[in-house]
This record gives structure tokens, C-alpha cells and sequence, in this order.
């Protein structure tokens, strides 16, 4: 019966390394480039998940704010009224149409920024006008058909306007409103 295999060292016994093959250079560079790609894919894949896409989400509040306007503010506000009012919801003057019949006033928030609406009556059509002070780089105009309404927003200014009306008198609305 063996006590102590022969080839363990024991004690002081100094082991000898195995001498083994030097990695090839180009395996060393392919595995930090195959772990950094993986990395970076990983970290933007989470971007995406933990952040959805907001699909301007000025247009999506206007769109809302046109179909459930909610309780106006101001109701048929004179020219003066409407440009005090415009002072103190965004604070400053925004170029709003003069010569159409104001229905309405209201003032919503979006992304915790104040933004005042105003409800139209141009044609017959009720269209609701959207501004904002602009803080991005939104595209310059932007587009969208939502079933019967169209919603139209574009930069004038410091303002992000925002128009939105039906989609079928699109354009007998675009005009009065100085809609691009």
C-alpha cells in the first residue's frame, strides 16, 4: 500500500512549471474585441428596453388635448385676454392666429413643462393650437394621421407649435392657422 505518490511534491519541494505554447497574438486581440462588442451591444440593447421611444410626445398631448379638451380656462377670450393669458401659462407672446374665432383657452403640462392650447372654430371645424417653448431638436415638421384627425407640429421661433384638426378640412384649417 502506497502512502505518498511519488510524483506530488511534498514539503520543500520546489514544483516545476510545464512549459506550455505562447497564445497566438491574434487570439488575445479577438477575445478583448468579441468582449467589448458584447459589452457595448448589451449596454445599448438595455438603452432601448429601459427607455422607450417617446414618438414625440408633444404631438401625442395635442392629439389627446383635441379630443378631450377638458374645462376651458378662458372662454372666448378677447385678443388682449389672450395674450396676457399666453404671458403668464409659457411666458412670453406667441404668434397666434388674430382674425379666428377663439373658442377656447386651457393649459396642460408635458414633460413637466407648461404648454397652452387654444380651441378654433375655423370653417365650421374646431382645431386646437398648441404652443410650447421649445428646449430640443425636434424635427422641424412633423406629421401624423390618428384616424379622423390630423396633427401637424412645426418651429416657429423659440415655439414648438402644434396644430390639430380634421384630417378631411385639413385644408381649409392649415392656412388661417399659418400651418407649414
Amino acid at each position: 500500500m502506497k502512502l505518498v505518490e511519488p510524483e506530488i511534491p511534498h514539503g520543500d519541494e520546489e514544483v516545476a512549471e510545464i512549459p506550455r505554447p505562447p497564445r497566438p497574438e491574434r487570439r488575445r486581440v479577438y477575445v478583448s474585441l468579441a468582449l467589448t462588442l458584447g459589452v457595448l451591444a448589451a449596454t445599448v440593447v438595455a438603452v432601448y428596453l429601459a427607455f422607450p421611444k417617446r414618438n414625440n410626445e408633444l404631438v401625442t398631448e395635442a392629439l389627446e388635448a383635441h379630443r378631450n379638451p377638458g374645462r376651458f380656462q378662458l372662454e372666448r377670450p378677447s385678443a388682449a385676454e389672450l395674450k396676457a393669458w399666453t404671458v403668464g401659462v409659457v411666458g412670453g407672446s406667441v404668434p397666434w392666429p388674430s382674425n379666428l374665432e377663439v373658442i377656447g383657452t386651457w393649459q396642460i403640462r408635458i414633460l413637466r413643462r407648461p404648454a397652452a392650447l387654444i380651441r378654433f372654430s375655423v370653417g365650421g371645424d374646431q382645431v386646437t393650437l398648441m404652443a410650447m417653448r421649445a428646449w430640443d431638436a425636434p424635427p422641424r415638421k412633423y406629421r401624423r394621421h390618428d384616424g379622423d384627425d390630423l396633427a401637424v407640429s412645426w418651429r416657429r421661433g423659440p415655439w414648438t407649435l402644434v396644430a390639430v384638426g380634421p384630417a378631411a378640412h385639413a385644408d381649409s384649417w392649415k392656412a388661417p392657422l399659418h400651418v407649414p
